[in-house]
């Protein structure tokens, strides 16, 4: 029970009342004294006057007891007492608990986001009434159903308990797209009932969300139940390493750092080559990201970085493929992002294969570049030639292939560069020729065309190429891109519509072959594509996307240690591919493959709006009912209607009683 009115006020009401109610039956009551013949009619009012003598010892009254009870009801009323029970959810009740890196922040007593984010959940689920029934789902980047709707309670706790920390990033909007569809009644439900009955969704999350502004509620209301104080927070947001292009034996190391709390921060960050420490430097003081309360309130994108963040290189030499980690010193409220790790392939000159029907610029140009060699073959040599010729252990032998005027599905594993020619793969069409057209918005931050003027780039026709969406566009005319990035699997392409001599192949296409800004993209996209397998990192993955190895022909299958020291499977294909999905930590996962380059990979956060852990209390979606709470509110039903129900009853059996001794 609680109390709404301030304390003094029903202690003012005792003081002014209870005393001098007490006081009454003390005084002696003044009476005219007359000559009577006989007191036998006069016992009670002789007994009247002892008991209003003065001083006299109060004997039982019950007039009294009522009285004094009339008071306790009254000042209790004017109290304002409350009873806390459970709220009045809907039949259908959606229990959504976030899972994500931010939820293992420890609050306190060796409490994680997620464990109170359970407790919470374990009291919703035991306030439910007979008639309403529950489900569970857990979520990080993707969503899981643990129970379906039920009304077994022990049920519930059980799926509730198998909910586990994962180190992914956070998104609600499937769990939310889960949710409805399972409330939404279907076969014999629906036909009983009149309308389609609304679902509770109750979200357990520390509301650094950052898909909400995407999600709709069509039926029913959400309930956000805000878990987490805790705001202090350094974290490790972006690795990038690379191989020096002209010195591939030395690497480059560069780490981003950023302070997400609100006091100053100042750390130590090491560099671990096969765990073995190999430099250490020290971070210069960080400031704060906002102060104490403004965390709470602004998204991230509104504050920025200028002061909290700061970059931090490491340069080595490193003549042979290495397992690498940066870690931060000190501890925070999060550890997962205070650590970061890439896989090196050893070092090697880049082998490239030009395949061009004869193209005077490309020959004399890609061989002169930093290269280990150049082989150069025409279409038709590169249809027919032999696999062995071409691939090696599920990968192209080759680092970069570029296709000139030729388009082609022969495809293995690898990075390919393409002028007037296109992948033939599941979303690309080539259309006709563009001629006379102007280039409208080009990328000039990306890597390829850094250093490129492209407005001095003049061409006169090329390929109508259509993309998928997760195309990036460098230069875009009027018609779709001209130059475009596309990564497909294992595959990264790219796409540039136009060639350098017209379709007959007798005059040039474009005068950018005769300046410099020809040469340096031909080194931009070498440099590019062949980053990720032989001049750099093996691509890392988020935790929860699952990562693709090469597997001997003959394996079924292939041994993962994880860097939890468990030790898992993964099917290998036909093909010759082994997929592993269970990337829920961030480490390095060790693989069985027995092939080189394909024995690691790593999975790291870097992620800013995770690794800024300071709850959300500004929670909006796009649409629907939403009320963001920091705990489970039970209902609180005013109880100062029944306690003047009760006094009315009172006050009339003290009349009844009062009446029946004064006329008896």
């Amino acid at each position: 029970m609680n109390f709404l009115a301030p304390w003094y006020l029903p202690a003012l009401a005792t003081v002014l009342t209870v005393p001098p109610l007490v006081l009454l039956y003390f005084l002696k009551l003044k009476r005219q004294e007359l000559p009577i013949s006989s007191t036998l009619l006069w016992k009670r009012a002789v007994e009247d006057l002892q008991v209003n003598a003065p001083f006299q010892r109060l004997k039982s009254n019950l007039l009294l007891f009522l009285q004094l009870l009339l008071l306790l009801l009254a000042i209790l009323a004017i109290a304002e007492p409350t009873w806390s029970g459970p709220r009045d959810w809907k039949k259908s009740v959606v229990l959504i608990l976030d899972q994500s890196a931010s939820m293992a922040v420890e609050e306190g007593a060796r409490q994680t986001r997620l464990d109170l984010a359970k407790e919470q959940a374990r009291q919703a689920i035991n306030d439910l009434a007979s008639n309403q029934k529950a489900m569970v789902i857990g979520f990080s980047n993707r969503a899981r159903v643990l129970q379906t709707f039920t009304n077994d309670k022990n049920a519930l706790h059980r799926a509730v308990e198998r909910i586990e920390q994962t180190d992914a990033v956070g998104r609600l909007t499937e769990a939310m797209n889960l949710a409805e569809v399972y409330a939404m009644p279907t076969g014999e439900e629906a036909a009983t009932e009149t309308e389609v009955s609304d679902a509770q969704y109750i979200v357990f999350t520390d509301g650094r969300l950052p898909d909400t502004a995407d999600i709709t509620v069509q039926r029913g209301t959400m309930d956000i139940v805000r878990i987490g104080n805790r705001r202090d927070n350094v974290g490790i947001v972006n690795l990038d390493v690379r191989r020096n292009y002209e010195k591939p034996e030395l690497l480059s190391v560069l780490v981003r750092v950023r302070n997400f709390g609100y006091d100053p921060a100042s750390r130590d960050i090491s560099l671990l080559v096969d765990d073995q420490l190999r430099s250490v430097q020290a971070i210069p003081l960080l400031a704060p990201l906002a102060d104490r309360e403004l965390l709470t309130r602004m998204p991230l994108s509104g504050l920025p970085p200028e002061g909290n963040e700061v970059s931090i290189a490491f340069e080595l030499p490193l003549a042979t493929a290495a397992r690498i980690e940066v870690r931060l010193s000190g501890t925070d409220a999060l550890p997962i992002d205070d650590r970061a790790y890439a896989i090196v392939p050893p070092p090697r000159a880049m082998n490239i294969l030009l395949v061009t029907p004869g193209n005077y610029y490309l020959r004399r140009l890609v061989p002169a570049m930093p290269v280990a060699n150049c082989t150069i073959c025409s279409p038709e040599e590169y249809e027919e030639a032999s696999d062995d010729k071409l691939i090696e252990n599920g990968r192209c032998l080759y680092d970069v292939v570029i296709i000139d005027g030729h388009s082609t599905e022969r495809l293995p594993a690898g990075n390919y560069l393409f002028f007037a020619g296109a992948p033939l793969i599941e979303g690309v069409r080539i259309g006709p020729g563009i001629e006379g057209q102007p280039f409208l918005d080009w990328d000039e931050t990306h890597p390829v065309l850094r250093h490129v003027s492209v407005p001095a780039i003049n061409v006169f026709s090329w390929l109508d190429i259509k993309l998928p969406n997760q195309a990036i566009p460098l230069i875009e005319g009027p018609e779709g891109p001209v130059l475009a990035v596309l990564r497909q699997e294992r595959n990264q392409y790219l796409i540039c519509a136009f060639g350098l001599f017209d379709s007959t192949r007798t005059y040039l296409n474009t005068d950018w072959v005769l300046n410099e800004g020809f040469v340096v993209f031909v080194y931009n996209a070498l440099r590019y594509l062949a980053g990720a397998t032989s001049a750099g990192q093996i691509e890392p993955v988020r935790p929860g996307e699952p990562f693709t190895v090469a597997a001997r022909p003959e394996a079924a299958s292939v041994r993962i240690l994880r860097p939890d020291g468990e030790y898992d499977q993964a099917t290998a294909s036909p093909t010759g591919l082994a997929t592993y999905g269970r990337t829920n930590k961030v480490g390095i996962y060790s693989i069985a493959t027995g092939i080189a380059g394909e024995d690691a990979r790593a999975v790291n956060l870097l992620d800013e709006q995770e690794s800024f852990i300071a709850p959300n209390k500004d929670f909006h979606i796009a649409t629907g009912s939403v009320t963001a709470t920091g705990s489970l509110d039970r209902s609180r039903r005013p109880l100062w209607p029944y306690l003047l129900m009760t006094f009315g009853l009172v006050l009339l059996l003290e009349w009844i009683i009062y009446n029946k001794r004064v006329f008896v």
